[in-house]
């Protein structure tokens, strides 16, 4: 028997400025080929699909460039995902959370109500609930939320141009140059031909960049301290590969490939977006969060500690 998810937050969809459609419907059976042209008949017969004014889309309601629409995302069976997440801060203005593994921050693929946003909204009963930025699926730790779309901007644009000092903590296969600690990745990524993994390519410009930091060892695995300067889709876990560190248990870019196949909640991917630094826009004060999730990443360096600053540890 099916079980139907629906989703609480609208996803969005920006009409194009041009095109040959005639109706809405075909645009978005057009845009959306994995979703048959039936399903989108059956949401908009039940007014499931409205543009941003809130009015609803008809089935032959004439193609209209620029504008936006929203709907609800629906899947079948949503796997529920048995980690809490954590709130470790909250002002009027914003919510630091502390997201664990598997959950994914927003709706998407296989997921519409298992996400951060969507459980702190039923949760706290914030409405316009949103993120000002994006960790993955699989990586656990620190993510900013928003309480109002109002505000949302000024937090985004913190992310954007550089101003939050975010530090991540990650599990992986010590390097093959055994007595080298430091590294400054500067690199051009792009999207593969299956546009989920990233790969490093040759060109210009540089696009990500990235300092990472050997400080701990134990055994065949190094705990590394790293720090995006750039935003990229999966930089860490590209980065961490290029020099021969994949992370432990990354399914993508590791020799986990048992991993492809599905989640395993016994086996996380071991990084950590652990350490987050920025001077609030609103209120102009310096606030810094770091995350209480990096007991299980640790146990893996049994004797080892980090200082407040989370950038050494001991041998």
């Amino acid at each position: 028997m099916h079980v139907y998810s629906q989703s609480i937050i609208p996803s969005r969809v920006a009409l194009p400025p041009e095109g040959a459609f005639s109706t809405v419907l075909e645009f978005l059976a057009f845009r959306f080929p994995r979703i048959p042209e039936v399903v989108w008949r059956e949401r908009i017969e039940q007014q499931k699909v409205r543009f941003a004014d809130g009015l609803p889309v008809q089935l032959d309601t004439p193609f209209q460039a620029n504008r936006h629409v929203d709907y609800y995302r629906e899947v079948i069976n949503e796997r529920p995902i048995p980690f809490q997440e954590q709130v470790l801060f909250e002002n009027e203005h914003i919510v630091i959370a502390d997201k664990p593994h598997f959950l994914p921050v927003h709706p998407a693929g296989d997921y519409v109500n298992e996400t951060l946003i969507t459980r702190l909204r039923t949760r706290y009963g914030y409405p316009e609930l949103c993120n000002a930025h994006r960790i993955d699926r699989l990586t656990a730790g620190l993510v900013l939320c928003v309480k109002t779309r109002e505000h949302r901007g000024l937090y985004q644009e913190m992310f954007r141009d550089g101003s939050v000092k975010k530090t991540y903590l990650a599990v992986g296969k010590l390097p093959s140059e055994i007595h080298r600690t430091h590294w400054h990745i500067q690199t051009r990524m792009e999207s593969t031909d299956d546009t989920f993994r990233m790969k490093i390519t040759s060109g210009t410009p540089v696009n990500s960049e990235s300092f990472i930091k050997l400080i701990a060892r134990h055994q065949e695995l190094g705990l590394f301290h790293l720090q995006p300067i750039t935003g990229k889709k999966h930089q860490l876990r590209v980065h961490l590969a290029s020099i021969g560190s994949a992370i432990l248990n990354d399914p993508f870019y590791s020799d986990y490939s048992d991993l492809e196949s599905g989640d395993d909640f016994q086996r996380p991917m071991q990084l950590l977006a652990q350490r987050m630094e920025f001077i609030d826009p609103l209120s102009k004060v310096p606030m810094t969060f770091t995350s209480q999730l990096d007991r299980d990443l640790l146990a893996l360096f049994p004797h080892c500690s980090l200082n407040p600053t989370h950038q050494e540890a001991c041998s």
